[in-house]
């Protein structure tokens, strides 16, 4: 039985970005984080040790976003992904995206993000 936990919109400050400006002043980012795997035995046993903590993804996508500064919200997200695949091996797959509600672009605009799925078989 495949299943998906979802995190969606985890709100992080951070100086990620090409612009000096965002290393300087930094800005909020929004995560989402879709996670899969087989629920069978968490399903079964309602034990949260046969689950994935979301309390727990939440710490690793944290920490993974604060690892280091990055100039592409791409570079973010796939990094973010390999995190919590590393930390969490019964996942199959992570998909983040990640927006930037204040990105420097001469537009109004809600938000641009990218979006990274990473898939235990590579």
């Amino acid at each position: 039985m495949l299943g998906e936990i979802e995190v969606i919109g985890l709100v992080i400050f951070g100086r990620h970005g090409v612009n000096k400006a965002e290393e300087e002043l930094g800005q909020r980012f929004i995560l989402d984080l879709h996670l899969k795997y087989d629920m069978r035995e968490a399903a079964r046993s309602d034990r949260i040790s046969d689950s994935v903590d979301y309390g727990e993804v939440v710490a690793v996508a944290e920490a993974a976003f604060r690892d280091k500064r990055f100039y592409l919200i791409e570079a973010v997200a796939s990094h973010i992904a390999g995190a919590i695949l590393a930390h969490f091996p019964r996942l199959d797959s992570a998909r983040v995206t990640v927006r930037k509600p204040s990105a420097p672009v001469p537009a109004v605009i809600d938000h641009v993000s990218a979006t990274v799925t990473r898939k235990r078989d590579g």
